[in-house]
Formats: structure tokens, sequence, C-alpha cells
């Protein structure tokens, strides 16, 4: 025969039948105590809602502040712009072509009108032109004039590091 035949387990306590009561006892109960812990863990299909508490009003947080004191500098061009018009237009994409930012084109939503797609040069409203398109963001500005320029950047996708 080429499989030996099996032979039964035997537990040094021999034939106590008090040790082996006692050893399924202990197994019943850690398989009960399982179950338990486990039909507790179960999500409840309508639990109580949790409320949290919110924090007391939180003090004004002036941005531009906070931007110069972790570094952030104005670039060279770049003034401060009133935010009625920078909020009027919203960058949606940009397709950069290599590393002269005079050339490429965005798509940007004006006043929330659909986005349209802009070369740079065109106008995106009467006095708004796009003057350059970089990997993630674009400089836009009054035609014909260097000071005014502000720049739009591209949100992060979920996901993304900021350092990117």
């Amino acid at each position: 025969m080429i499989i030996a035949p099996m032979q039964s387990l035997t537990f040094p306590s021999g034939n106590n039948p008090w040790l082996t009561g006692l050893l399924t006892l202990l197994l019943a109960g850690l398989a009960a105590g399982s179950a338990v812990f486990w039909l507790l863990k179960w999500p409840s299909p309508a639990g109580p809602a949790r409320l949290s508490a919110l924090p007391a009003a939180a003090p004004a947080v002036d941005s531009d502040k906070i931007a110069r004191l972790l570094g952030a500098g104005t670039q060279a061009g770049a003034t401060p712009v009133q935010p009625s018009l920078a909020t009027r237009f919203k960058l949606q994409g940009v397709i950069a072509q290599g590393s002269n930012a005079a050339r490429g084109s965005a798509l940007i939503a004006v006043e929330n009108a659909p986005a349209k797609p802009y070369r740079v040069g065109d106008a995106l409203s009467e006095e708004i032109v796009l003057k350059a398109v970089k990997a993630r963001s674009v400089v836009l500005g009054p035609s014909g004039q260097p000071n005014g320029n502000f720049t739009l950047e591209l949100p992060l996708l979920p996901g993304m590091a900021a350092d990117r």
C-alpha cells in the first residue's frame, strides 16, 4: 500500500474526561465571544446620527499675510488684482507647448459661462487677454499693458500632492 494507515491523535492527558471537557468549554466560549464581538461590530442600517461639535466662530484669516509669511511673493510684472476681476475667470485646463509660455492654449470659463478654448493673445473680454500659458497656470492681463497681470492656477485634483 502506498499510503500509510491513519493513526488517531493522542493527547498527553490520556483519557482524562475533565481536561477534554474543559478544553471543549474553552473553545466554545472563544467561538461565542467572537460571534458576539462581530455582531456588535455589524453596521446598523439606521444608526443614530452623530452630531459633531462645531467650533466657535473662528477668527478671520488673512490669506495674503499667511502666504507672505510662508514665503510666497509676487511674480515680476504681476500685481495684486481686485477679487471681482480674478473671480470672473475659472481655469479648467491648459495645453502648454514646451517651456515657451508664449505658446499654448487654455480652457477658461468667463463669468460662469461654459468654458471655451483660448490661445495666447486671444481676448477673454474687452479688456483682458491671455498673456502666457504655463504647466498648471495661465497669466491674464490688460491688452497692451505690462502691469496689472494676474495668474489663474489649476485646482489640484483629489490625491495630488501640492508640490507638483
